[in-house]
């Protein structure tokens, strides 16, 4: 015998016993996949409620009036609100730090 052990103490320590076991996720981990999984169900009710709307409507712009898909005006409002959620998030942050 060569003293690494017998063929049972090989076979005892598991296929990964070498291996390090995979770190825990954390709160920031399981916040990030939460905040992207809901984006991803807002942009999808977004879309499908956009598609269902896509006759023209008046619309009266700051300048002048017109007729424009109503899609055009949903994406427009979207895009808008977010722009503003963001420009939002950055003035507090800069308030706090």
């Amino acid at each position: 015998m060569t003293g690494e052990g017998t063929d049972f103490e090989k076979l005892s320590e598991g296929p990964h016993s070498g291996v390090a076991p995979a770190a825990p996720r954390t709160l920031a981990h399981r916040r990030e996949r939460a905040r992207l999984f809901s984006a991803a169900v807002l942009a999808a009710i977004v879309t499908a409620f956009a598609l269902l709307n896509l006759g023209d409507v008046k619309v009266h712009w700051l300048i002048t009036t017109g007729r424009t898909p109503l899609i055009v005006v949903i994406a427009f409002a979207f895009v808008l609100g977010m722009l503003i959620d963001r420009l939002v998030m950055r003035a507090r942050r800069k308030r706090r730090g």
